[in-house]
């Protein structure tokens, strides 16, 4: 009895429909997940551009009503505008998207990007906000840089950390080493499970075997 216990298969084992029903299952929520993630995010992102907008909005509003009542001389008739009309939440939404833009044109021209750069290192040097600001930077840079060209130049095996076993990494460059009169190559081995970090490698040409992998394959893995 306890040996047919102990060879006994289990439930799913024995009932491919269900078996079949649960792979299904998941099949629809590995395809399902990342599409209903990606319109969270751009909900999110929506709801915070429009909150944005309203204190935009307010503010100036509230500075504008300020002005009009000093200049009135403070009428007790005095009415305040309100922000009420057709379209609103269009311009609640393209307000703070059109701040940005001009945002980013600003910080990309010379002066501008001297100034961020003065800012954002002094920001980096307050302790404990200087930790924050960094690993958010290099969040918001490593997705930045996926849809951005391709700064990778092939996939390539290195054999470490014995004979046998080969580490996968990235071709970064190929330049000639003087002090070692030999053409070397610059590899990037990314860390696992996490592929946006890694350490960089040095290695002779005659040490890498390329791979016929493309980056998004080597990436999924």
């Amino acid at each position: 009895m306890e040996e047919d216990v102990l060879t006994q298969k289990p439930a799913l084992a024995k009932h491919p429909k269900l078996r079949r029903g649960v792979g299904l299952l998941l099949t629809g929520l590995a395809t399902v997940i990342p599409v209903m993630g990606t319109i969270w995010l751009l909900s999110v992102i929506y709801q915070v551009l429009l909150k944005l907008g309203d204190i935009i909005i307010q503010r100036t509003f509230m500075i504008l009503n300020g002005v009009r009542w000093y200049a009135s001389g403070g009428s007790p008739s005095f009415s305040e505008w309100q922000f009420d009309f057709f379209g609103a939440n269009l311009v609640r939404f393209l307000l703070p998207v059109f701040l940005l833009l001009l945002f980013g044109a600003g910080v990309t021209s010379k002066q501008g990007h001297r100034l961020w750069k003065w800012m954002e290192n002094t920001m980096q040097r307050v302790p404990y906000l200087g930790y924050i600001y960094s690993t958010l930077k290099q969040v918001v840079d490593a997705v930045k840089d996926l849809g951005g060209e391709r700064k990778f130049k092939g996939v390539a095996y290195i054999e470490y950390p014995s004979p046998g076993c080969r580490l996968l990494g990235f071709i970064t460059g190929n330049y000639y080493d003087p002090q070692r009169g030999k053409d070397v190559t610059s590899i990037l081995i990314p860390t696992s499970p996490s592929p946006l970090t890694g350490f960089v490698i040095i290695v002779d040409d005659d040490k890498v075997e390329k791979s016929d992998l493309s980056l998004e394959e080597a990436t999924k893995m």
